[in-house]
């Protein structure tokens, strides 16, 4: 069975050959190197393509939007810094908000259709020119939603502005979500048009360790709706959408299958969260979750053993019923201190993995749990 018939089986809840996995979130370029089998300076040479080959060293089916560093010493390939943001108020916010339109019509005026067509036509077709056969897996953040406004005008002014003017920050929510709505109707077009796997990858950070960054209610009424109304062609065209879940999303998962989304990856496990809790629940679109996870960039990934990847997927491949649309993928993006031996075990069991649809009566406890306890972390 090939990647792009295992993956599209996998997501359509038919027979597969074994475990899908998927990759593009792999970091460090040392890392990247070693799993090349390149020097690092090759590497630093042609990072792009040196990451693809990376990539494709170590199996996996399909990546999801490439993030490879470029530089030797780069350890991060993004992040807010409060102190580029002093000395902007929330009111920035509301006056921010005051300046867009405020009709559907005014908004859109500005979107062009041929353009956004062009530029989804040309991405899939230089994925496919470059990433040696693996398959790619559409991965475009402002189709999750538009909640992390920190990114314009920092964590203190926007999360104050949540509590102090909600109506502002949902405005803004929902005049970015337009656009995202109009490029959702085309990208629904492109899975038939293009044979792409029937697979979205998106969503936004909403949670800390601790839980909801602003609160559930607000969520409701300002921003998930404006998630649902961007994702409803997908849906229409049966497309699963898998949510990325960072931090303790456990308050708002059944908000994120309500929008649409019939997938959720990632998973702090040190945090609490039990996936025997989560994978009965019913998706909008399919019958069961897909889960894309497997692969602590927490836990395992950096602090265990090879040894301890493989268990850490065998639990996996457990809770969801001995691999019932599982895809094996990191929690987030590995970091430059994950040994490159921890990644290959990881990807390579994947591969050795059958997929049964089982239940097993017993419900063994995650593998790493008891390390996290005697590491002081919340479990």
């Amino acid at each position: 069975m090939d990647s792009k018939r295992r993956l599209t089986h996998q997501a359509l809840g038919r027979d597969v050959d074994h475990v899908p996995s998927i990759g593009g979130w792999i970091g460090g370029a040392g890392v990247l190197a070693s799993l090349a089998g390149i020097s690092l300076e090759a590497y630093l040479a042609d990072p792009y393509h040196s990451a693809i080959r990376a990539h494709k060293a170590i199996g996996v089916d399909a990546m999801v939007g490439l993030i490879y560093h470029q530089h030797a010493d780069q350890i991060r390939s993004g992040a807010v810094e409060e102190h580029r943001f002093v000395g902007i108020e929330p009111e920035a916010i509301l006056t921010y908000a005051a300046t867009l339109p405020d009709t559907e019509k005014e908004i859109l005026a500005s979107f062009d259709t041929a353009a956004v067509d062009a530029q989804l036509r040309q991405y899939f077709a230089d994925a496919r020119r470059d990433w040696l056969g693996m398959e790619p897996i559409a991965n475009f953040w402002d189709l999750g939603g538009h909640f992390p406004l920190y990114h314009q005008f920092g964590y203190v002014a926007f999360l104050s502005a949540c509590a102090l003017y909600p109506e502002a920050v949902g405005k803004i929510w929902w005049v970015r979500s337009l656009h995202s709505r109009e490029k959702a109707k085309i990208l629904a077009k492109l899975y038939r048009d293009l044979d792409l796997v029937p697979l979205l990858f998106c969503g936004e950070d909403l949670c800390n360790n601790q839980g909801p960054m602003v609160s559930p209610e607000f969520l409701r009424q300002q921003y998930f709706p404006t998630v649902k109304m961007i994702l409803s062609p997908l849906v229409e065209q049966q497309v699963r959408i898998v949510c990325h879940c960072d931090g303790d999303v456990r308050l708002l998962i059944d908000d994120m299958l309500a929008c649409g989304f019939s997938g959720l990856q990632g998973f702090q496990f040190e945090l609490g969260i039990d996936p025997y809790q989560i994978r009965d629940k019913r998706p909008t679109v399919g019958e069961h979750l897909l889960f894309f996870t497997g692969l602590s960039v927490t836990c395992e990934l950096p602090f265990g053993t090879p040894h301890d990847v493989r268990a850490g997927i065998d639990w996996c491949h457990h809770w969801t019923d001995g691999g019932r649309g599982l895809f094996v993928f990191p929690s987030n993006v590995t970091g430059v201190e994950v040994p490159p031996e921890n990644i290959r075990a990881g990807y390579a069991h994947c591969q050795t993995l059958r997929v049964t649809g089982a239940r097993a009566s017993s419900r063994p406890p995650w593998p790493w749990g008891h390390r996290s306890a005697t590491a002081g972390l919340k479990v």
